[in-house]
Order: C-alpha cells, then structure tokens, then sequence
C-alpha cells in the first residue's frame, strides 16, 4: 500500500511541475487568479465578503480563496502560494478517490493513480481554480457516508455545498441509500445535519449582508447559456441550420449565448437533467458502491446538462474517473478522460476561438460535449442494469416460491 501511494505522489508531484513549468499543460493565459488575488486582499485585512467585497459563491468559499494570500497577496507570491494550496488539495483528492475505490471494492492502486494523473489531463486550471476545495470535501462526506457516518458525512456534504454548490448534488442518492437500508433514522439524523449546515451558514451569510447574499445568489441564477455549455452547442447548431441567430453576450465574467429558442432548449435539458437525478437516485439504493456512483454521477449529469460549464467543471469530474478506472468500468472512465482531455485542448488556447465560433474550436467544445454526455449515458445504462430494490424482493420472492413448489412436486407421492 505504502508502494502504491509513493508511485501516486510521484505521479502527482510530475504532473504538478509539467503544470508550472512545461507547455501546453503550464498555459495559465485565461485563469481566475486575479480575481482571487483582488477578493483575498481585502478579506485578509479585515472585511467581510458580501457586504465589503463582492463573493459570487457560496460563504465557505472565501476562505478557500483567500487562504493562500497569507503568503502575500503580491502577483508572484500569491500564484506561488495558491499553486502550493491546490497541491495540497490534490494530494487530498488522491487519497480520499483511493480510500472510497477501497471501500466500494475497487483497486486503489489504480484510482490513486488514475486521481493523482488528473495535473496532466486537467492542464493548469486545476492549480488556478479553488474547485479542488469542494471536490475533496464531497469525497469525505462519500467517505464518510460509506464508513457508517451518515451524519457527519451529511454535514461535510454541506460544508462542500457552501463553498461551491455542486456537492448537494450527491445528497438525494445517500439520502435513498440510507432508507433502502432500513436506516430511515439515520437518514432523517443525517438531513437534519446537512440542512442545520446550509441554514447556519446562509443566515450568517444574510446577517452579513442580506443584500450582498442576495446579489451572490442572483449571480448565479441570472447567467446565460455560457458559450461551451451542451445547450449551447445545439443553440449554434439551431443558428447554423437557419433556424434563429445565436448571439453572444458577454457578462458575469464569462461568455454566453442568446437565441429564441433559449429557454425552450434549456427546459429540455433540465428536464433531462432531473430524469438523471431521480434515476441516480434510485440507483443508489442498491449498494454502497452505487451510493458513491450514484453522487458523483450526479454532479457529471449537472456538467453535461446544465446551462453552464466552465472548463474548470471538469476538475469535478476527476474523481469518478478515477473510481470507474478502478471498478473496472472502462468505457465510462475513457469517455470521461475524453472529456478531460478535450477540454484542456481547447482552454485556455482556443477559448477566444470558440468565443469568435471558428469552426474547428466549435467542433471541439461539440466533441468535448458529446464524451460528457456519453460517460452520463453510460453510467445511467448501468443504472438502468439493475431492478429497483422492491423489484428485486419480489423476483426474489418469486424464484423461492417456484423453488419450493418444484421441490413440492418433486417430494410428493407418484
């Protein structure tokens, strides 16, 4: 085990210096870093996000930002140190992806490694961007949740949901999974925990600034079809074909789409999204390793079909990779490195492309899209492979009746 782990930081720690230092994985030419640095500076000297500095996240996220610029918020020093901060979380990531494929009956050694390969697949973005901060604390709330610690694994989920909101989107399949073992207790305990979590925090973020928490929140709501997102992709599609004009407009520090027909393919794709949700949801009921499956996949269906992505949402995607690796579910983990690797092709040295809709980088995001939602297709195949639990009883209970009748006739005289 000792072996295993040595060869995943060595893999890590190369990936990390091809990320620094050697092109194209060291391409930083499009990152947040700058905005980090301007929030960290005034946070550092004692104001208070929302009402004294702008936050578009959730509360929890402004420590995971600011925390490098007790290095020094100067442009050097605060690259240096928030590269240094994003190591570290990755290192954490590594672990905790080995530990669950551990627990769920999958090689560690092959998700440590999978995991700790995630700098070169990735490019820079995973060192420029504070998302490996939520994705490590939903791997310890799975963890958690998978090592019979439903409530703290509840109340971490909602820590991870109050630094960057995706994480909530693997509370549905726990929560079914501890009713479908009998733990409805436990269940209710565990979402008492996670909403008193959600509630203390986003009272205090109100109590702060209950006009800043409203913005931060609005934030996010109001944002357009960003540019590489898969409802995107038909929007321009729909304005090749002549049907409606694809416009781009450029706010909330991003680049997005209108078009007509907007709205309308938006609801499809989040109409689709929530038949994901409440089928991962059920599926997560089968097992623990399914709960874990279930939760992340979850976050991979939002990636896929919400109006928004950001090259850095595939950082969220990493670990589920890596467990499929390790469960030896390949066609899924190739298609999320697929998209992984895609990505990184197009940002940051084609963004502007797509921005300005050249063929070749259109195609790209088109491509990058397609493997996001092929991997969901694939994972919710394997869900769809398995009867629900009640299903299962009554077949079972089927079988045993057929059995003893066979056993009936078999025993009873000519």
């Amino acid at each position: 085990m000792r072996r295993d782990f040595a060869a995943a930081l060595a893999l890590l720690l190369a990936g990390w210096a091809a990320i620094l230092w050697i092109p194209p994985f060291s391409d930083e030419r499009v990152n947040d870093l700058f905005v980090y640095r301007q929030l960290a500076e005034p946070l550092l000297d004692g104001a208070l996000p929302y009402r004294d500095a702008f936050l578009e996240y959730p509360p929890l996220a402004a420590p995971a930002i600011a925390l490098p610029g007790l290095l020094g918020t100067g442009e050097d020093a605060f690259r240096a140190a928030f590269a240094g901060w994003t190591l570290l979380l990755a290192a954490a990531v590594a672990l905790l992806t080995g530990a669950l494929a551990a627990r769920t009956g999958g090689s560690r050694r092959r998700a440590l490694l999978a995991a700790a390969a995630m700098p070169l697949a990735c490019g820079a973005m995973v060192r420029t961007h504070f998302d490996l901060a939520p994705v490590a604390l939903t791997l310890a709330a799975l963890l958690l949740l998978a090592g019979g610690r439903p409530r703290a694994g509840l109340a971490v989920l909602g820590l991870g949901a109050m630094t960057k909101g995706f994480p909530l989107l693997a509370a549905p399949p726990a929560l079914a999974w501890l009713v479908a073992n009998g733990e409805r207790r436990q269940a209710l305990e565990g979402a008492a925990c996670l909403v008193a979590v959600l509630g203390v925090l986003a009272v205090a973020a109100v109590a702060v600034s209950p006009s800043g928490a409203a913005d931060a929140f609005t934030y996010q709501v109001d944002r357009p079809v960003q540019v590489e997102s898969s409802p995107a992709t038909v929007l321009l599609a729909l304005d090749a074909l002549g049907a409606g004009e694809a416009q781009g407009v450029s706010s909330h520090r991003s680049d997005g789409l209108t078009h007509p027909a907007g709205g309308f393919v938006s609801g499809v794709f989040i109409a689709v999204l929530l038949v994901a949700l409440v089928a991962f949801a059920a599926y997560a009921r089968r097992g623990t390793r399914e709960m874990v499956l279930a939760g992340l996949a979850a976050v991979a269906a939002y990636v896929a079909l919400g109006r928004v992505l950001s090259p850095q949402y595939v950082i969220w995607l990493a670990p589920l990779g890596a467990l499929a690796f390790a469960w030896r579910m390949h066609a899924a983990a190739a298609a999320i490195a697929a998209a992984t690797v895609l990505t990184q092709i197009e940002f940051p040295a084609h963004y502007f492309d797509v921005v300005e809709r050249e063929p070749a980088a259109t195609a790209l995001v088109a491509l990058r899209n397609s493997a996001l939602l092929l991997a969901v297709s694939l994972l919710a195949a394997e869900a769809a492979r398995y009867p629900s639990p009640g299903r299962s009883r009554r077949l079972r209970s089927a079988r045993r009746s057929a059995t003893d009748l066979l056993r009936r006739s078999r025993t009873s005289p000519g």
